[in-house]
């Protein structure tokens, strides 16, 4: 099976960074094309961002062979221009949103997210209510990074998404808590939680939700 993962970030060494993450998820199940769109910017944090963004993804999706590959995800929280991509594309298309929520609704009742960006937890909410999933999200958990250059600095990203975590499990006891964001793939797998509560990485759920949906078309 062939999957095209296309981040919508600017940033090669985030892609490469999640591409790596990828292989080592799937296997030799999975063939995996990582790509880096050409416009935009190196990091969504905003609405304008994921305008942007989605163009760029679009754009590189339209004229492409879907006998090329057997899925698409976009690796990117913020899932900028998913509707479109499905549109354009016979393949399934997943978001890292998207499969997280579903993922962490199959794992418990109630679930809270923390993702980097300060803008990101109002853009979240308006994904959760399209999806129906608002009243099973306890809570949106904003991370700051603005100082630090990802993914090099993954230690200290990891520490303060420890804080938040333990924050929220405190605070929150959600049955779930998702890891959102490329710059945040990886870091679920370092992170310690208590009994009781489950976490999802956005982009492990995204590969897992990927994988499914290519073996269904399969038959």
């Amino acid at each position: 099976m062939r999957l095209l993962m296309l981040n919508g970030n600017t940033n090669t060494a985030m892609t490469d960074a999640m591409a790596s993450r990828a292989r080592a998820f799937l296997g030799s199940a999975v063939a995996i094309r990582a790509e880096t769109v050409g416009q935009g910017v190196p990091y969504i944090a905003s609405r304008r961002d994921c305008a942007l963004a989605a163009g760029a993804l679009v754009a590189s999706l339209e004229g492409r062979a879907d006998a090329d590959h057997d899925a698409v995800l976009l690796a990117c929280f913020g899932e900028p221009g998913l509707a479109a991509a499905r549109e354009a594309c016979s393949v399934p298309v997943t978001g890292m949103l998207e499969a997280s929520v579903l993922c962490a609704l199959q794992l418990g009742a109630r679930f809270s997210i923390v993702t980097p960006g300060r803008r990101w937890p109002r853009m979240i909410e308006d994904v959760l209510h399209a999806m129906g999933a608002s009243r099973r999200c306890l809570g949106i958990s904003a991370v700051d990074i603005d100082d630090l250059s990802l993914p090099v600095q993954r230690d200290q990203a990891r520490a303060r998404l420890q804080a938040a975590v333990a924050d929220q499990q405190a605070r929150l006891a959600p049955d779930a808590i998702i890891v959102g964001g490329a710059a945040f793939a990886g870091l679920a797998a370092d992170l310690e939680v208590g009994p009781g509560c489950r976490l999802v990485d956005s982009l492990d759920a995204a590969l897992a939700q990927s994988q499914a949906l290519m073996r269904l078309a399969k038959g």
